[in-house]
């Protein structure tokens, strides 16, 4: 199956690059592809230094850097995307890359972390999420 989605979308990809051919020109087309190619290395390097200082400040405080982890991965596979050849992974790539969309990408990725994990490792605790951390078992203890 992944096989075929990965057959589709080079034929998506082969599809759109003949059609923007078509409107605007060969020579156009490839200067477009080129020009996304460039934005996408400067995006990626702007935003993966942003992410990799918050990563640092986030270790420096103790706190947790989950949401930096997942911004770095989504910044690396916007920017890989980017520097491919062809809209369709351009398009996606830049959403990667723009910080207001990716905050829905990493929000969607964690809802789909969460919902594969196992039952005892579901709990989040904490006022942000509002939910309720683990069952509490009370109970004494013996002094003896």
């Amino acid at each position: 199956m992944p096989l075929l989605i990965l057959l589709l979308l080079v034929i998506a990809e082969i599809y759109v690059l003949i059609t923007v051919g078509g409107w605007i020109g060969a020579w156009y087309t490839i200067l477009l592809l080129i020009v996304f190619s460039l934005l996408g290395a400067f995006l990626l390097r702007r935003e993966g230094s942003k992410a990799f200082r918050s990563l640092r400040e986030a270790v420096n405080t103790r706190r947790p850097p989950h949401r930096e982890v997942a911004d770095g991965m989504i910044i690396f596979l916007g920017g890989l995307l980017m520097l491919l050849p062809g809209f369709i992974s351009d398009v996606v790539g830049l959403l990667c890359l723009i910080p207001p969309t990716r905050s829905l990408i990493r929000r969607a990725l964690f809802g789909v972390v969460l919902r594969r994990m196992p039952a005892p490792l579901r709990f989040r605790t904490g006022p942000a999420d509002g939910r309720r951390g683990p069952p509490v078992i009370e109970g004494e203890i013996d002094p003896r």
